[in-house]
């Protein structure tokens, strides 16, 4: 990515909203309202994105979860708030030792390959250079998501008390109409 920690912030931008569930808080307050948990990670090559919730919210979970990669909003009211956030995150990160020697290892990697670069973000790298240097954040944000978050590059895992065949056609059906 142009910005590093730039897959991180897009992991925090979704959670705030899409074209058809726009309350920023709709999501949390939905899965919360079905006895369910939700999180996310990114960690050096991959996104990962879950939620749990009851059977009685499962249909509609699935679609405002689909929602986020069919139609994020990417609310510029809450770039602030969530570089921020990641910013706090990086800080507490510096300071775990497992971390710390993760980092060192890291370093040693050859300059050419990805596992060398940092990825978590923070103020700096996701917000105060990219606007010292002429770059508007969101920009590179939308631009990123929309050349990488797409079908062929995704992995859908579901389990529940429905039989495997209904499961998938509720995925398919959720997840069907994500621009490719």
């Amino acid at each position: 990515p142009e910005l590093p920690g730039l897959m991180h912030f897009i992991e925090h931008m979704l959670f705030l909203g899409s074209e058809k569930y726009p309350e920023p808080d709709g999501y949390s307050m939905f899965i919360s309202k079905h006895g369910g948990g939700d999180n996310a990670y990114t960690s050096d090559e991959k996104t990962v994105y879950y939620l749990y919730l009851s059977e009685s919210g499962a249909a509609e979970g699935l679609d405002r979860f689909a929602d986020f990669f069919r139609a994020p909003l990417f609310d510029e009211h809450f770039v602030a708030k969530e570089v921020n956030a990641i910013d706090s995150e990086h800080a507490k990160n510096v300071q775990d030792p497992g971390r710390r020697i993760y980092e060192v290892m890291s370093s040693l990697a050859d300059p050419s390959s990805p596992v060398g670069r940092f990825h978590t973000g923070d103020a700096e790298t996701l917000y105060i250079g990219p606007k010292n240097s002429g770059i508007e954040p969101m920009k590179a944000l939308k631009r990123h998501f929309a050349q990488h978050y797409c079908p062929a590059r995704m992995r859908l895992v579901s389990f529940g008390s429905k039989p495997p065949k209904e499961q998938l056609s509720a995925a398919e059906e959720a997840f069907g109409s994500i621009p490719k």
